[in-house]
C-alpha cells in the first residue's frame, strides 16, 4: 500500500503490513463508513481489482456484486455504527448466493487510536467451512445475519421458534425441526405473542424487525447437519 493511501500516524506501518499478508479479508473504515484501509483478500471478496478501487469510498459508491442490495448496505453501515456507539463486538454471517458461492461469518470490533478514542470500525471475514445452508431458509433469509442475540427479550430457543416462524414455517413445520409437537409449537407462539402484547401474526412479525430479530441466525442452525437429529430439547420449558 502506499504511502499517499495511508498515514502512518493513523494506522501503523507494522499493522498495515501484518493485514496486507493475511489470507483473510480484512478492512478499517472510518466513522463515517468510508474504507481507510483494505488487504488483497477482500478486494477478491467484494470482487474489485484492487484495494484501491474503494478506498475513500462506501459500499454506495462502487459496482460490486455484494453491494447492490441497497438494503443490505444499510445494513451494513447500520452495525458499523451499532459498534462505533457501543464499543462492542459484532459477528453476522453473511449468506449472498448471488455474488458469493459460499457463506462467510464476519466480525467488526472498534478501531482506536493512540488517545484510546474510537475512530472507526475494523472488519475481517472467515469462510464458514462447516455451514451448509439449510433447507428451512428457502433462499428468503437476508443477506447479513446476527450471531448476536440483539439484545435480551427473546431466550434462545425462543429465538429458534421465532427464526422459523418468519421463514414461513408451519407449526407442524417447526415442531419436525425443533423435535416438538405442532401444539407445543402453537402454544408456544401464543406465549410469545403476549409477552409482545399482540396478538396476530403480523404485528409480532413487525415487531420482530423492528427489534432486528428477523436477522438474528440461532446458535442450533449453525451446528453441523447431524446435531439437527439430536433431540437435546427438555420439553418442560415450553
Amino acid at each position: 500500500m502506499s504511502d499517499d493511501i495511508h498515514d502512518d500516524d493513523y494506522l501503523p506501518r507494522v499493522l498495515v503490513n501484518v493485514l496486507d499478508q493475511h489470507h483473510d479479508p480484512y478492512c478499517i473504515k472510518g466513522l463515517d463508513s468510508r474504507y481507510i484501509y483494505a488487504n488483497l483478500s477482500l478486494a477478491k471478496l467484494i470482487g474489485v481489482r484492487t484495494p484501491n478501487d474503494f478506498l475513500h469510498k462506501t459500499e454506495f459508491e462502487f459496482n460490486s456484486r455484494l453491494t447492490e442490495n441497497e438494503d443490505v448496505v444499510k445494513e451494513w453501515q447500520y452495525q458499523d455504527k451499532l459498534v462505533s456507539d457501543s464499543k462492542n463486538t459484532l459477528s453476522t454471517l453473511e449468506v449472498h448466493p448471488d455474488a458469493v458461492d459460499y457463506p462467510y461469518i464476519v466480525r467488526k470490533i472498534p478501531f482506536y487510536d493512540k488517545n484510546n478514542q474510537c475512530v472507526g470500525i475494523v472488519t475481517y471475514g472467515k469462510t464458514l467451512q462447516t455451514f451448509t445452508p439449510n433447507d428451512f431458509v428457502n433462499g428468503r433469509c437476508p443477506g447479513s445475519l446476527l450471531l448476536n442475540r440483539p439484545d435480551g427479550f427473546f431466550t434462545e430457543k425462543e429465538c429458534e421458534i421465532i427464526f422459523l416462524k418468519l421463514q414461513g414455517r408451519t407449526c407442524k413445520a417447526i415442531g419436525d425441526i425443533l423435535f416438538l409437537s405442532p401444539r407445543t409449537i402453537e402454544s408456544a407462539l401464543q406465549r410469545l405473542y403476549t409477552k409482545v402484547g399482540v396478538s396476530h401474526f403480523d404485528d409480532f412479525a413487525e415487531f420482530c424487525h423492528n427489534k432486528n430479530y428477523h436477522r438474528y441466525l440461532p446458535r442450533r442452525f449453525l451446528e453441523c447437519k447431524r446435531a439437527m437429529f439430536e433431540n437435546n430439547y427438555d420439553l418442560g420449558e415450553w
